[in-house]
Protein backbone atom coordinates (compact mmCIF):
# COMPACT_ATOMS: atom_id res chain seq x y z
CA UNK A 1 0.00 0.00 0.00
CA UNK A 2 2.21 2.73 1.07
CA UNK A 3 0.03 5.44 0.30
CA UNK A 4 0.50 8.89 1.94
CA UNK A 5 -2.21 10.70 3.86
CA UNK A 6 -1.89 14.74 5.12
CA UNK A 7 -3.96 16.25 8.30
CA UNK A 8 -6.36 18.86 7.11
CA UNK A 9 -6.75 19.87 11.00
CA UNK A 10 -4.99 18.84 13.98
CA UNK A 11 -7.31 16.12 16.00
CA UNK A 12 -6.23 13.99 18.77
CA UNK A 13 -6.94 10.15 18.52
CA UNK A 14 -6.82 7.32 21.31
CA UNK A 15 -4.49 4.63 20.43
CA UNK A 16 -4.74 1.16 21.71
CA UNK A 17 -2.56 -1.31 21.60
CA UNK A 18 -3.58 -4.82 19.94
CA UNK A 19 -2.35 -6.86 22.66
CA UNK A 20 -5.24 -9.00 24.18
CA UNK A 21 -7.43 -7.10 26.75
CA UNK A 22 -6.14 -3.54 25.13
CA UNK A 23 -4.58 -2.41 28.73
CA UNK A 24 -2.03 0.15 26.81
CA UNK A 25 -4.05 3.21 25.51
CA UNK A 26 -2.29 6.96 25.07
CA UNK A 27 -3.72 9.95 23.21
CA UNK A 28 -1.65 11.31 19.91
CA UNK A 29 -1.96 14.96 18.31
CA UNK A 30 -1.67 15.19 14.80
CA UNK A 31 -1.34 18.95 13.83
CA UNK A 32 -1.97 20.04 10.08
CA UNK A 33 -0.10 18.74 7.44
CA UNK A 34 1.66 16.33 9.25
CA UNK A 35 2.20 13.03 6.77
CA UNK A 36 1.02 9.68 7.32
CA UNK A 37 2.67 6.86 5.37
CA UNK A 38 0.33 3.82 5.54
CA UNK A 39 2.83 0.93 4.88
CA UNK A 40 2.47 -2.71 4.12
CA UNK A 41 2.41 -3.89 7.83
CA UNK A 42 -0.87 -5.26 8.92
CA UNK A 43 -1.99 -6.88 12.35
CA UNK A 44 -5.23 -8.79 13.10
CA UNK A 45 -7.32 -8.76 16.34
CA UNK A 46 -9.91 -11.04 16.67
CA UNK A 47 -12.02 -8.36 18.39
CA UNK A 48 -10.54 -5.56 16.38
CA UNK A 49 -10.03 -5.97 13.55
CA UNK A 50 -7.54 -5.17 10.94
CA UNK A 51 -4.80 -2.66 11.91
CA UNK A 52 -2.07 -0.71 9.80
CA UNK A 53 1.41 0.38 10.38
CA UNK A 54 1.45 3.90 9.92
CA UNK A 55 4.81 6.11 10.03
CA UNK A 56 4.00 10.04 10.87
CA UNK A 57 6.32 12.27 8.88
CA UNK A 58 9.38 9.46 9.31
CA UNK A 59 9.54 10.43 13.02
CA UNK A 60 7.43 7.18 15.01
CA UNK A 61 5.04 4.56 14.50
CA UNK A 62 1.78 3.46 15.47
CA UNK A 63 -0.83 1.07 14.38
CA UNK A 64 -4.45 2.22 13.78
CA UNK A 65 -7.90 0.44 12.74
CA UNK A 66 -8.57 0.46 9.11
CA UNK A 67 -12.19 1.91 10.13
CA UNK A 68 -10.57 4.68 11.82
CA UNK A 69 -8.72 5.99 8.38
CA UNK A 70 -11.98 5.74 6.65
CA UNK A 71 -14.08 7.75 9.53
CA UNK A 72 -11.05 10.07 9.65
CA UNK A 73 -11.38 10.32 5.65
CA UNK A 74 -14.97 10.79 5.48
CA UNK A 75 -14.92 13.88 7.88
CA UNK A 76 -12.03 15.73 5.76
CA UNK A 77 -9.26 15.11 9.12
CA UNK A 78 -7.49 13.32 6.39
CA UNK A 79 -7.05 12.88 3.24
CA UNK A 80 -4.64 11.26 -0.10
CA UNK A 81 -1.81 13.42 -0.66
CA UNK A 82 -3.24 12.43 -4.55
CA UNK A 83 -6.84 13.96 -3.60
CA UNK A 84 -4.98 17.12 -2.56
CA UNK A 85 -3.27 17.94 -5.37
CA UNK A 86 -6.33 17.22 -7.46
CA UNK A 87 -8.05 19.49 -4.97
CA UNK A 88 -5.59 22.47 -6.00
CA UNK A 89 -5.74 21.72 -9.54
CA UNK A 90 -9.74 22.33 -9.50
CA UNK A 91 -9.16 25.53 -7.20
CA UNK A 92 -6.84 26.95 -9.78
CA UNK A 93 -9.56 26.33 -12.21
CA UNK A 94 -11.88 28.23 -10.60
CA UNK A 95 -9.83 30.80 -9.52
CA UNK A 96 -8.78 31.23 -13.51
CA UNK A 97 -13.31 30.83 -14.53
CA UNK A 98 -13.58 33.36 -11.36
CA UNK A 99 -10.70 35.61 -13.06
CA UNK A 100 -12.34 35.28 -16.87
CA UNK A 101 -15.96 36.38 -15.51
CA UNK A 102 -14.39 39.30 -13.66
CA UNK A 103 -16.55 37.69 -10.47
CA UNK A 104 -14.32 39.12 -7.81
CA UNK A 105 -16.11 37.80 -4.63
CA UNK A 106 -15.47 34.18 -6.16
CA UNK A 107 -12.21 35.24 -6.91
CA UNK A 108 -11.43 36.10 -3.48
CA UNK A 109 -13.33 33.05 -2.05
CA UNK A 110 -11.46 30.56 -4.43
CA UNK A 111 -8.14 32.83 -4.31
CA UNK A 112 -8.04 32.41 -0.25
CA UNK A 113 -8.99 28.51 -0.19
CA UNK A 114 -6.37 27.84 -2.95
CA UNK A 115 -3.55 29.22 -0.91
CA UNK A 116 -5.29 27.52 2.44
CA UNK A 117 -4.43 24.14 0.79
CA UNK A 118 -1.26 24.66 -0.77
CA UNK A 119 -0.13 26.07 2.58
CA UNK A 120 -0.49 22.76 4.05
CA UNK A 121 0.65 20.82 0.90
CA UNK A 122 3.87 22.63 1.40
CA UNK A 123 3.92 22.12 5.05
CA UNK A 124 3.18 18.95 4.73
CA UNK A 125 6.07 18.28 1.80
CA UNK A 126 8.28 20.25 4.30
CA UNK A 127 7.67 18.12 7.04
CA UNK A 128 8.73 14.67 5.27
CA UNK A 129 11.46 16.39 3.72
CA UNK A 130 9.81 16.12 -0.11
Amino acid sequence: MNENFIILEMFQHEVSCCCPGQKHKHVIEFHQSDVWTITNEQKYDDLLGWHFLVTVNREFQFLIQVDDIEKLCNEDRICSILDLELKIIHLNLNVNKALDAYDEESFMLFATELNNVQKIKDNGYFSVGT
